[in-house]
């Protein structure tokens, strides 16, 4: 029995079942060489293509512009497939779901819409250069009438091997949009890649998540015009709660990541205690299946990553209902969501770290082999959960609770 995905979501089409379906051959072509592929550390051209031929990259953009119109719930629950078969790919996959749909609530729709007939008609993937809380951002400076931007960043996931890219910019002094002075203030271009000027570092080397191409990412004199403005902060205009939902979005998909990457390990360590592993010589057993303690210890594992899908499909639901509230949603209901989704990437992220260390104590010492790849789960997910620290997080949970006090929202919250 496997632990994916039992329960459809509740929202959205009822195409679920399809995207179900292709999320779930993706990945088991993704985990037929998960480990060779781990070793080689090469860009995911041919994931890409995987992706794109299943027909899940436009699942996320709405109906009326050609897309599948996906719910973010269920998303989600596509995110969890993928990273049952490599989290690599499920993470640039999650980023590119996000950015399908950057711009279609607000600021520059024209260009949203153009961006969409790209994703359909001609399979675009999208990226971010982003880390907005971080300085220094990429700058915007005044040039004739647009900008040129120039910069750099190092953690651009996906972005070497994107079609299009969301760059996130700080304004220069002087710099003018439709008469309002955007002079340091916040800003995202959406700009085709690749393009005179930038430059991709090639220096991802990390433990984990080797196959996202999160190295650095150079801008040099790229030259964008207002048509290529997806959005910016307008400085008198405060932005509302359904604006600030993006944070929770993101910690949420974070937290599938790591859940699908739980039960993947779970499911391999399972298949090899069934088929590979020997019981110990003093246990007793003739198989290793027999073995009580063995037993008891896929118990307490099988527990937690059950209570980790049950944590995230509620948080799944909050999330959904506060997007469905649009412009009714208050700052109180938006805390309430950004407290689910930030308990369930919490629990994910510790479940994911014990379950992908514990197996080995499982399998035995052949289960180190690198040809089983067994080590790339526990270095993906210690990988990519330092992308924000997690008791910063419960903190924030711990203030909701104690204090009754909801998270602020800001680039990380």
């Amino acid at each position: 029995m496997s632990l994916i995905d039992r329960i459809p979501p509740r929202s959205g089409p009822a195409r679920f079942a399809e995207w179900r379906e292709a999320a779930e051959k993706v990945a088991e072509r993704l985990r037929a060489d998960a480990a060779e592929r781990d070793i080689a550390g090469a860009n995911p051209v041919a994931e890409i293509e995987l992706l794109r031929g299943s027909g899940l990259l436009t699942i996320h953009l709405p109906e009326e512009l050609g897309g599948g119109g996906a719910s973010f719930e269920q998303v989600l629950r596509i995110v969890r497939i993928l990273a049952t078969g490599d989290s690599s790919i499920a993470q640039i996959a999650a980023y590119h779901f996000l950015a399908t749909r950057a711009g279609l609530d607000g600021g520059n729709r024209a260009l949203a819409e153009r961006r969409a007939k790209g994703f359909v008609e001609e399979g675009w993937f999208a990226a971010s250069v982003a880390q907005a809380a971080y300085e220094p951002l990429v700058l915007a400076s005044p040039d004739g009438d647009g900008f040129r931007l120039t910069g750099t960043k190092p953690f651009t996931s996906g972005a070497a091997v994107a079609d299009t890219l969301i760059v996130w910019v700080r304004f220069a002094e002087g710099s003018v949009i439709d008469g309002t002075d955007m002079s340091g203030l916040v800003g995202q271009f959406a700009i085709r890649s690749p393009a005179d000027g930038i430059v991709f570092g090639d220096d991802w080397d990390n433990i984990g998540q080797r196959l996202t191409v999160s190295g650095s990412t150079t801008l040099r004199d790229v030259r964008v015009t207002a048509d290529d403005l997806l959005d910016y902060g307008h400085p008198d205009t405060p932005l509302s709660p359904r604006q600030t939902l993006q944070v929770p979005q993101a910690q949420l998909a974070f937290g599938n990541l790591y859940l699908g990457v739980a039960i993947g390990a779970l499911d391999e360590a399972l298949d090899y205690t069934r088929t590979r592993s020997r019981p110990w010589l003093t246990s007793g057993v003739a198989e290793a299946t027999e073995d009580p303690l063995v037993v008891e210890r896929y118990g307490r594992l099988w527990v937690q990553v059950e209570s980790a899908i049950a944590l995230a499909d509620k948080a799944g639901e909050l999330v959904q209902a506060a997007i469905d509230r649009a412009d009714e949603l208050t700052a109180d209901e938006r805390g309430r969501a950004a407290v689910a989704a930030y308990q369930s990437k919490v629990h994910s992220t510790e479940v994911a770290l014990e379950v992908t260390s514990r197996i080995f104590e499982l399998t035995g010492a052949r289960s180190t082999a690198r040809a089983y790849g067994l080590d790339r789960h526990w270095r993906n997910v210690r990988t990519h959960t330092l992308h924000d620290p997690a008791h910063h997080k419960l903190l924030e949970i711990g203030h909701f609770a104690l204090n009754g006090r909801s998270p602020q929202p800001t680039y990380y919250s």
